[in-house]
């Protein structure tokens, strides 16, 4: 028998089936409590911001990473207007940054939020479904309330490892997270059409710590690949810059290096206009728009950040590391070939630059080319072992 309530009723009944002799987890109301703040709903808008899909997912990790089921994303994919955002109990929505797995490997989609310290669900570790288990899935209703359904898993299936379970999935709650009794997510809910249309499934998430530690890699590197190019002035540097700059509000010198210690501080607005104002005085200053484009890189600014880096490769089209750091930008948007272009720019104007061939070959990899990439890591074994051992352990 399937028990679905909403999360503000539940008290209410769980008091009438108590008395009336009927079985209760009670570990449920809390686990629900606990959980459902990070459950989402998934929209997928036209251009004109009207819904045309929509369905369920739950946050795994604080950062901002969403997962959801592959059903719920493919109409972002037929047009390129098309927006995706992603809704929380309370009605906040949370801007799409980026999408980590376009491939929806394993029938299910991770994408990143804009957004920081958010609530997660906790994963199983070598969870083994079994027939029989008591599980249940959380729902975000719309992003106004919560709701919930417990049941049970009626089979595991061999040939794909889809878990059929006795909860009812809808269209519009696929991708909605399914939990063991101790409170751990173990599958998102699925719903199929066809021949199975009235069979409901979750998608093991076996794979999806791997997926998750494999973006945090990449954004590691991708971190280094866009770092500042900030001086190091002293203490006494900072503070006669501060003085200096309240006498002096003429000097795009001054304003700049104030804005690099607003940059090592992480004020990254602060930082930002400071870096405007030094180039409203000296509007060729090339390392002003480097680390400008970085400034709006931390901030998820990416439009900007491209704008920026371009700017200062206009005015100094003789800079690897402004290549790199472009490349870098596209490839956390997914654009793999502005990506490419980047690198091979940076390895136009210094052939022997170790880390242009090494990212070269990282986006190759990235934009499923291995052949390619094997020969970045050829010519890396000459200019640098350590990176050409990095690439090497990347792509096998």
């Amino acid at each position: 028998m399937i028990r679905c309530f909403l999360i503000e009723t539940f008290l209410f009944f769980l008091l009438l089936l108590v008395s009336a002799g009927s079985y209760v987890y009670a570990e449920i109301p809390d686990i629900v409590s606990e959980q459902k703040k990070a459950v989402v709903t998934v929209y997928v808008n036209d251009k004109n911001g009207k819904h045309i899909a929509s369905g369920g997912g739950f946050i795994i990790d604080q950062s901002g990473i969403v997962v959801t089921n592959c059903q719920v994303v493919v109409k972002w994919f037929e047009e390129v207007q098309n927006k995706l955002v992603a809704v929380t109990e309370d009605g906040i929505f949370l801007p799409i940054e980026n999408l980590i797995s376009p491939s929806c490997e394993n029938n299910l989609a991770l994408f990143k939020v804009r957004s920081k310290e958010l609530p997660a669900v906790k994963l199983a570790a070598d969870y083994k479904p079994k027939t029989g288990e008591s599980i249940f899935v959380i729902r975000n209703l719309q992003g106004t309330e919560t709701a919930f359904s417990d049941g049970i898993i009626k089979d595991v299936r061999k040939r794909d490892k889809l878990i059929q379970i006795s909860v009812p999935v809808a269209l519009e709650n696929s991708g909605s997270p399914v939990f063991n009794n101790k409170g751990e997510a173990v599958g998102a809910a699925a719903s199929l059409s066809g021949k199975n249309k009235n069979i409901n499934f979750a998608v093991p998430l076996k794979d999806i710590s791997k997926q998750l530690n494999k973006y945090k890699k990449l954004e590691e590197k991708l971190a280094k690949m866009v770092a500042p190019s900030i001086p190091k002035p002293s203490v006494e540097r900072n503070t006669k810059i501060r003085k200096e700059a309240e006498k002096k509000r003429d000097d795009a010198d001054e304003y700049f290096l104030q804005g690099c210690s607003y940059h090592e501080l992480g004020m990254y607005e602060d930082a930002i206009k400071l870096y405007r104002k030094s180039l409203k005085i000296k509007p060729d200053f090339a390392e002003a728009y480097v680390n400008l484009g970085v400034a709006y890189y931390k901030l998820g600014n990416y439009t900007g950040s491209i704008d920026a880096y371009k700017h200062a490769i206009r005015i100094k089209p003789d800079l690897p590391s402004v290549y790199n750091k472009l490349g870098a930008v596209y490839i956390i948007q997914g654009v793999y070939p502005k990506a490419l272009d980047s690198f091979k720019k940076a390895i136009d104007v210094d052939p022997d630059n170790a880390v242009a061939h090494y990212n070269l070959g990282f986006a190759y990899f990235l934009n499923g080319e291995k052949a390619a990439a094997f020969k970045q890591y050829i010519i890396l074994k000459d200019l640098d072992r350590e990176r050409a051992k990095s690439l090497a352990d990347l792509i096998y």
